[in-house]
Formats: structure tokens, C-alpha cells, sequence
């Protein structure tokens, strides 16, 4: 009886675990789900929408679980649709309340009108995804990504966006995100191509941990600023709700300069666009700080206030948008 008494101890230190690790990959799932369903209301109030097709799979695999999200449709509210597909994710558990998670976005993403032609196509070329997942915060806690080679295509007038790489990360720790473009170049039918060397972008973040980990009520119900475009939302969700960022821009003089030199040699029906593009562009200029030792760098403090308005150096977005469009 004692042999069969410690054989049964025994057997209990490995179920006992393995019991728990399910229950925590439940607990992962169950609040990537709540994510889910905080988008789509947050999509509504600002009226777009947010669909999903199908339910969240889990896969056990050798010392971590592979998680398929259900295909998910965004449509704005110009009724622009995006199938942006299924994210792929593998997660790892800790010992603490982190998972260690790598993403796969799908790639290309097409976009299309609302009578369904396609208008724009997003290849995110080479991609890795890594971050720790925290389950009191409900969001990552950090994150690393990079992507090269990403290409975004305007279907309709021609244009090309391409990024030679594209770097984020965020700790939140240190309360810091920061992303960085670089070799950044816009090229097209109607447009001479112009050149950005590099824009990088930082932030600090909140920590908002509560005392467990976060059920898919708590984070189906968590509150979002409606009144702000939706990726700030996801970002604010993901990663702490950013609501100063700091952006350093490289070259926008030199970028101007290439707008005017091709406006010289557009066709008349062309030349309404340049100048809405350069008046965009010298208006961005005008308002940038200087960087000390680098001439070329302007540098901006992006700020999204609680009502909904974004400035930059303390002017309002919008009134610069329209002014650049008139």
C-alpha cells in the first residue's frame, strides 16, 4: 500500500502541472478572444466593422501550443474591406503569469472597394513577431518585431509604398514602445517616386496589471476611446494606451524638393496632386524642431488627447490635413 501511495504521489507532481498548463492556455485563449470582441465594438463606434469567421483552435505541440485565430474581415467606414486572414501564434508558458508568444500575420492583404474591386495590397515581405504575454495585464508586456522588404500597393492610381525595414519593439518595464522605418520610398503612375531615409517614433506606456489574470468578460468589456482611429485603439489594447509619441522624420525637405521637381514634368491633370503633396509635405516641415547634429531630421511630439483630437507640436491633425487638400 505504501508503494502504491507514493507511485500515486508521484504520478500527481506531473498531473498537477499539466492540469494547470491547460488550464492557462484555456485562460490565453479565452482572453485573445475577449481582444477580439473589444475590437469589433470599438470598430462599430468609429463605424466600421470587425468580423471573424470561425473559432480559435488550439494544438498542443512539443513544449508549446499553436494557436490559430478565425479569419479575420475589417471593413471601414468608407466601406473599405480588408481580408486580413488568420493570425498564426505559438505560445510558451512560464513559470510566473507571462507566455512567451511568436505571431505570423498574413501576408498579402488585400483590400478591396465596397462594389469588391481590389484597390490596395499590403505584402508584409519577411516578418518575425516575438513577445511575453502577460495574463494579469491582459496585453504583451513586451515585443520585438521586424519586417523587411514590406510593399503597399495603391491598385488604382499606380502608387507603390515600399519599406526597406520596419523595426517595433516595447518594454514595458521601462514604459517604452519605439518603432523605426527605414529606406522608405513612394513611386507611381502619377507621382515621381521620393524618398524618406528613416522615421522612427517612441512612446511611453501605463501599466494597468490587475491582481489575477484578466477573464475575456473583463477584457470583451475593457473601455476604448471610440472618438480615435482604430489602431490606436489595437495599440492602446496591445501595448498600454500611448498618449505621447515622439517622431524624428529624415529627409522631408529632400522630399519636397523631389515633389516640385516632378510636378515640373506632370501631365495637367496631374499637377493637383503634387501640389496637394508638396503643400502636405511643407506644411509637415514647417511645423518639425530641429535635431541637434543632424540637419536633415525634424522631430514632433504626436499626442492624442482624450477627446480625440491628435496633434502634432501642438497642432490640431485634421485642420493640417484639410489645409494641405484645399
Amino acid at each position: 500500500m505504501r508503494q502504491l501511495a507514493l507511485f500515486a504521489l508521484f504520478l500527481s507532481l506531473f498531473c498537477v502541472p499539466a492540469m494547470a498548463r491547460e488550464e492557462r492556455v484555456e485562460t490565453l485563449k479565452n482572453q485573445i478572444e475577449g481582444f477580439l470582441e473589444n475590437q469589433k465594438s470599438i470598430a462599430a463606434k468609429n463605424g466600421c466593422t470587425l468580423v471573424t469567421k470561425g473559432a480559435i483552435t488550439v494544438e498542443k505541440a512539443d513544449g508549446y501550443h499553436a494557436l490559430t485565430l478565425p479569419h479575420i474581415t475589417y471593413t471601414d467606414s468608407r466601406g473599405v474591406r480588408s481580408e486580413i486572414g488568420m493570425v498564426a501564434v505559438n505560445a510558451t508558458q512560464d513559470e510566473s503569469d507571462n507566455w512567451k508568444i511568436s505571431l505570423a500575420l498574413p501576408s498579402p492583404i488585400h483590400s478591396y472597394s465596397a462594389d469588391g474591386k481590389e484597390i490596395f495590397k499590403t505584402q508584409l515581405g519577411t516578418q518575425t513577431a516575438n513577445g511575453l504575454w502577460n495574463e494579469k495585464l491582459g496585453h504583451f508586456v513586451s515585443m520585438d518585431a521586424k519586417f523587411e522588404n514590406m510593399r503597399l500597393e495603391d491598385l488604382v492610381n499606380g502608387n507603390t509604398i515600399t519599406i526597406s525595414t520596419m523595426d517595433f519593439s516595447s518594454l514595458l518595464k521601462e514604459q517604452t514602445a519605439k518603432a523605426a522605418l527605414s529606406n522608405i520610398t513612394l513611386a507611381g503612375n502619377m507621382i515621381a517616386q521620393i524618398a524618406l531615409p528613416s522615421v522612427a517614433m517612441s512612446t511611453n506606456l501605463s501599466d494597468r496589471a490587475g491582481k489575477t489574470a484578466l477573464t475575456k468578460d473583463e477584457i470583451k468589456s475593457r473601455a476604448g476611446n471610440s472618438e480615435h482611429y482604430d489602431f490606436y485603439n489595437v495599440f492602446a489594447f496591445l501595448f498600454g494606451a500611448p498618449e505621447r509619441v515622439e517622431t524624428v522624420i529624415t529627409g522631408l525637405d529632400t522630399a519636397a524638393a523631389q515633389l516640385q521637381g516632378g510636378m515640373l514634368t506632370a501631365a495637367p491633370n496631374d499637377r493637383g496632386k503634387y501640389l496637394s503633396a508638396i503643400l502636405g509635405v511643407g506644411a509637415l516641415s514647417a511645423l518639425g524642431k530641429p535635431v541637434a547634429g543632424n540637419e536633415t531630421a525634424k522631430s514632433y511630439d504626436l499626442t492624442f488627447t482624450k477627446d480625440g483630437n491628435i496633434t502634432l507640436n501642438g497642432s490640431d491633425i485634421n485642420n493640417l490635413t484639410k489645409s494641405a487638400a484645399k
